[in-house]
């Protein structure tokens, strides 16, 4: 029975048992390619299945298996790995790969890891757009003393201190609502097909990952919501099991919501306002 391989969205072909379990123990085919045959419900890594799918045979030398063979991302296997390999391999799967990178990701194991990651790298992330703001104000034509000395204060070594020290509570916070409101949407749209835990950790990773976009100067921000918007859409995608469309409706629902509610407390603002000229007018004309 052959055995379907694909990697990041690309067909490698179809394979005998023995052909995928020779091409694993050489390094041709990854732990993170998608594997699937008869008789399989769903595409898995092939790391989590190769010994069902292509069992070694009596004397074949024994492999040890990746660390992502076991399941999850790097990051979640950085005891072994190593911090900074596993946050760097982290960061290029789910930028570069962001479809094999929500299809390995673990969709149970806790909130620590996946909101730690969000937290480090959102912090590094807004703590250099908060640098790069204040350089560009400083650079304005036509800025004032009054707004060149404001400018300084903000990218004193101290002002980008305190950032740092406060971004982490702030984005804890917010990566638990922010994830709260998406999931809710995936509620109101039919596509919440796994828990919540689910849906936080592909917000903590895409919203982590594409933070690092923020380092580059002019770019970065708009570079970095578009791509977490992406990678939000597929990790939403592939770890509940419904179509982009649904995704992308869940994913936008929270920020329509929120721009519904702006615009009618503004529109309210506005009758209020022009029924209190009207009362004041009405009141001069009786005095």
């Amino acid at each position: 029975m052959k055995i379907h391989l694909n990697r990041a969205g690309q067909s490698l072909g179809q394979f005998t048992a023995e052909e995928v379990r020779s091409g694993f123990r050489d390094g041709k085919f990854n732990a993170t390619d998608l594997a699937w045959k008869d008789g399989m419900p769903t595409w898995r890594p092939l790391g989590e299945v190769i010994d069902e799918i292509a069992p070694e045979t009596p004397g074949e030398e024994q492999v040890p298996a990746l660390p992502v063979a076991a399941g999850g991302l790097p990051w979640e296997h950085r005891a072994e790995t190593g911090f900074f390999a596993a946050l760097l391999e982290t960061i290029r799967t789910v930028l570069l790969e962001p479809k094999a990178a929500f299809n390995t990701m673990k969709q149970t194991g806790g909130l620590g890891a996946p909101l730690f990651y969000f937290v480090l790298l959102a912090t590094l992330g807004g703590a250099a757009g908060v640098f790069y703001q204040s350089v560009y104000s400083s650079l304005e034509k036509g800025a004032t003393p009054e707004q060149q000395a404001i400018s300084a204060m903000f990218s004193s070594t101290a002002t980008i201190g305190v950032t740092i020290m406060l971004l982490p509570i702030f984005l804890a916070a917010f990566a638990f609502i922010s994830a709260g409101l998406v999931h809710l949407g995936l509620m109101l749209v039919g596509g919440a097909k796994r828990p919540f835990e689910a849906t936080f950790r592909v917000a903590c990773y895409a919203g982590g990952s594409t933070a690092v976009l923020q380092l580059l100067p002019m770019c970065g921000t708009i570079a970095s919501s578009i791509w977490n918007f992406v990678c939000m859409v597929i990790g939403l995608s592939e770890v509940h099991g419904i179509s982009k469309g649904r995704a992308t409706v869940a994913v936008l629902l929270p920020s329509i919501v929120c721009c519904g509610l702006a615009i009618a407390a503004l529109t309210a603002l506005i009758v209020a306002a022009g029924g209190m000229s009207e009362v004041l007018k009405a009141a001069m004309e009786n005095v």
